[in-house]
This record gives C-alpha cells, sequence and structure tokens, in this order.
C-alpha cells in the first residue's frame, strides 16, 4: 500500500515540476535529472534570497517605501522535489508499483489534487463545481506524441462531452486507449470491442473509424447520469430514443461506419454473471470508463440475494467483468461513487488487485494510462491477461447477435484488413483471397442462429429436411441397379 502512495506522490511532484519549468520538463523526458544537482543554473533559476533593501539616503525619509517584489519559487527548487520523488519511487517500487513516464513537453498538466465529497443525495449527480473538474493528463504519452494527432476522426465536442466533462479527458483517454491497442491489434486480421457504458459513442466510433476491421460493440443501458436513467425502469425502446444513442446512431450513419453497433443493453451483476457462465471471452478488447460504479449500484439487491455483502458483491462483479476478455481499459470514479469500495481497499488499483485475484487468473497492470481531474482524481489502466489465456479465441463474432439481441442501426460487418495495416514484404507474401471465401460454421455460430431463429422457421426447416430425405430414398429406390 505505501508503494502505491509513494508512486502518485512522485507522479504529482513530477507533474508540478513540469508545469513550472519547461527546461527541466526536457530534462525530466531525457531522464537527465540525475545530473541536475551539480549542473549550473540559468540566471533566473538561481535559489537566492530575496534583494537586500537599499541604504537609507536622505531622500528616503521623505518617499514611501517601495512595495516588496513577490518572489517566486526557483525551477531549481521545484527540480530537487522531482528528483527526490523519483527516489522515493525507484525505492518502493514492487509487484504493485507502475512505471510511469513524464509527459513530453507541451502536455497537458493536470491540477492538484481537490476535494471530491460531494453531496449527491438528493439528485444522484455530481452539483456543478468547476474547482471539481480538472486537467488531465497522459502519463505514458511518448515524446513528440500529442493526444490530437491520434484522433482517428473529429467529432464535435459539444456533441459528445457530458456534465461539462473536459474534452481534454476524451483525447486523452483515446491517444492512451489507441496507442496500447496498436501494439496488440496491428498484426491481427480482425478483433472484437466492446465498450460498455457507451454514452454518446465517443471512444466506439473512434475503434471503428480507426480500425476497419474491427467490430465495435457500444453498450448503453442508461442507468448513470451521462445518459439519465431510463434503462433503470424503462422499456428497450424508449432506451433507443435517449439523447446518447441516438447521437451514437447519427454518427455511425454519417461516417457510413459498418463495423459499428450500439446494443441498447442494461448490464447488472445477474447479466453479467451470465456472460462470465459461458466459459470464453466474448471479445478481445473491453472499455470499461467510469461505468462500473453505475453497474453496481443497480446490483445491490442482487449482491444480497446471491449472499454477498456490498464489498463481496463488488468485487465479484468486477472479477466477472475482468472474465468476459483478455484486456480491459478500466478507469474508476473517486469517492463518494465506490465509498464501500474505498473505505475497504483505500485505493482504486487496489480494488482492481483484489477483483484481479479473485478470477484465478494472472492479470499484468499497465499504468496509469491517463490520470484525470473530474470530480476527483480518475485514473486510466489497462489490464492484461497473462500466459496462453492471453491468445484465447473469443466467441465468434456471429455469436454477438445472440448476446445481444437488438443492434443498431445493424449488426456490425467489420472490412477486410485494410492495406496501411500491412507492409509492403507481407502484401508480396500473402496468397490472393476469394472473392468469397467458404464459410465453416462452428457450433457456437449454429448456436447463436437458433436462438435468432422463429421456431416457426426451424419447423418448416424440418420438414424440408425430412422431405428432401425422403425424395432421395425414393430416387434410390426408383433407380436401377447397375
Amino acid at each position: 500500500m505505501a508503494s502505491l502512495e509513494h508512486n502518485a506522490v512522485a507522479v504529482a511532484l513530477q507533474l508540478a515540476a513540469i508545469k513550472m519549468s519547461p527546461q527541466l520538463a526536457k530534462d525530466l523526458q531525457t531522464h537527465h535529472w540525475q545530473s541536475m544537482a551539480s549542473a549550473a543554473l540559468a540566471d533566473d533559476e538561481k535559489l537566492v534570497a530575496a534583494p537586500p533593501p537599499p541604504k537609507p539616503s536622505r531622500g528616503s525619509f521623505t518617499r514611501p517605501p517601495p512595495k516588496p517584489v513577490p518572489r517566486e519559487v526557483p525551477a531549481s527548487v521545484v527540480a530537487a522535489a522531482a528528483a527526490v520523488a523519483q527516489a522515493i519511487a525507484a525505492t518502493s517500487a514492487g509487484p504493485q508499483a507502475a512505471q510511469v513516464s513524464p509527459p513530453a513537453p507541451g502536455a497537458s498538466v493536470i491540477s492538484p489534487s481537490r476535494g471530491s465529497r460531494l453531496d449527491t443525495a438528493t439528485s444522484g449527480r455530481p452539483p456543478s463545481r468547476d474547482s471539481d473538474r480538472g486537467a488531465s493528463v497522459w502519463v505514458t504519452q511518448p515524446g513528440g506524441v500529442m493526444a490530437e494527432s491520434r484522433l482517428c476522426v473529429e467529432l464535435p465536442e459539444a456533441e459528445f462531452t457530458y456534465i461539462e466533462r473536459p474534452w481534454s479527458h476524451f483525447l486523452n483517454r483515446w491517444a492512451a486507449i489507441d496507442f496500447e491497442m496498436r501494439k496488440t491489434f496491428m498484426k491481427l486480421s480482425g478483433f472484437t470491442i466492446i465498450d460498455v457504458g457507451s454514452c454518446c459513442g465517443f471512444f466506439s466510433l473512434q475503434a471503428a473509424a480507426g480500425y476497419s476491421h474491427a467490430v465495435v460493440v457500444g453498450v448503453e443501458g442508461s442507468v448513470g447520469v451521462g445518459n439519465g436513467t431510463m434503462g433503470v425502469g424503462g422499456t428497450q425502446d424508449e432506451i433507443i430514443e435517449t439523447k446518447a444513442i441516438q447521437t451514437h446512431l447519427k454518427w455511425v450513419q454519417k461516417l457510413d461506419l459498418r463495423n459499428c453497433a450500439v446494443a441498447p443493453d442494461v448490464w447488472d451483476y445477474q447479466r453479467v454473471c451470465a456472460l462470465a457462465a459461458q466459459g470464453r471471452y466474448i471479445c478481445h478488447a473491453m472499455l470499461l470508463l467510469s461505468v462500473v460504479h453505475h453497474i453496481d449500484n443497480i446490483s445491490v439487491d442482487q449482491y444480497a440475494a446471491a449472499g454477498l455483502d456490498r464489498v463481496q458483491g463488488t468485487v465479484s462483479l468486477m472479477a466477472n467483468l475482468l472474465q468476459l476478455a483478455p484486456r480491459h481499459f478500466v478507469e474508476l470514479p473517486a469517492r463518494p461513487w465506490l465509498d464501500h469500495v474505498y473505505i475497504a481497499f483505500v485505493t482504486a488499483r487496489a480494488f482492481l488487485d483484489a477483483a484481479a485475484q479473485a478470477t484465478g487468473r494472472r492479470w499484468k497492470f499497465i499504468g496509469p494510462l491517463t490520470i484525470s481531474e473530474w470530480y476527483g482524481r480518475r485514473e486510466l489502466w489497462l489490464i492484461e491477461q497473462e500466459g496462453e489465456e492471453a491468445f484465447a479465441e473469443p466467441l465468434p463474432r456471429t455469436a454477438l447477435q445472440a448476446i445481444f439481441r437488438r443492434m443498431l442501426p445493424r449488426p456490425p460487418a467489420a472490412a477486410v484488413r485494410p492495406a496501411d495495416f500491412t507492409s509492403d514484404q507481407d502484401r508480396q507474401r500473402a496468397p490472393p483471397q476469394p472473392a468469397h471465401p467458404p464459410a465453416h460454421l462452428v457450433q457456437a455460430e449454429i448456436g447463436a442462429g437458433l436462438l435468432q431463429a422463429p421456431t416457426a422457421l426451424i419447423a418448416a426447416h424440418l420438414q424440408l429436411r425430412d422431405a428432401l430425405a425422403s425424395a432421395e430414398t425414393l430416387l434410390q429406390e426408383e433407380l436401377p441397379a447397375s
């Protein structure tokens, strides 16, 4: 626990140091901070006392004294603090300590942490307080790479932000997600992403536009704050009519993203456990961005029915979510949301560790990828399965139609792997693909089709099969023996 706290302090001091001294930011980026103690500092960075007052003269008694000149803390002091922070992080690094790189010069810098105990008892949504909405930093940002450069499609801020969450939070989180996904999925011919709590669809649309050979499904149940609470007691049609889903659908059609769909589906504890009970991943990657606490809120009665207290139920919920994919991008809110979790585990990372252990599998934590100030501190983590199970093939894409009975505007279909994902040598070695490759149905696909088919259609199919079998028998009897 101490190592996590020290690491958080180290990150905070680094960010403060970078904000106060551009030269220090450069030195930290190139890992030259170790030599800064003996390096010669610029004149404006020397640690000196305030200038002594001038000697009194005869005229000084008739003139008012000069106003004191404020002195700023020089960057040399900030550099020393950064060096100490780095030393703390190095000595306290353990299995739970993350490897954090300083942001590149020019990156947006997170604001100091503010109080996050908000009064939400009356309306269930946080009050409008500018002091609780801060900046965001892409912690693992490579040098010279700006978050805006990772965008796959330009989308209007006014249509995708909610509750005045700063646009930089969307840009930095997507940049970090895209950077990590390309490490894994650049060589795959196709993969599936499920964006749970997709809201207006910003991340789903970016993924679908940037990875045309992927299938992207945004799951929106309208049980939180960003898209209201229609899913708590409303019908599926009413969920579809919410602003978030309508915005998502509008841009899917406007951008002609045939590999992107929206599933109006409410996820609660029982739903998640049922999906995990299949024993197979349902996708290659899952986005869980500030949504787990909403699923948790509507699952309290289901925890009790399963004989679990609130903390046990939330850990079990998170563990079952982890079993749905080999890699997850997870962002949790600060208190007062998940208050029972923070009382039990203190930090979001410690809670995620407990959930990962509850799966009985080995997981690797990468991050935090981003740190954002929005009604408290929110960290984005990548949690990846380790070992052979990390490469286990999820359910086929056609099985998604059985999992999500309704996908709009249509069930998604990935394009052929685009040329920009293949090197020239790969293209020369690759054999030509047939225009219509033969379909090989596996058991799961057949089962998915049967689940979707009306009873009358299945009965008609059986009658037709019996008729064909009878006709074949008659033909064999009528044909003369050779």
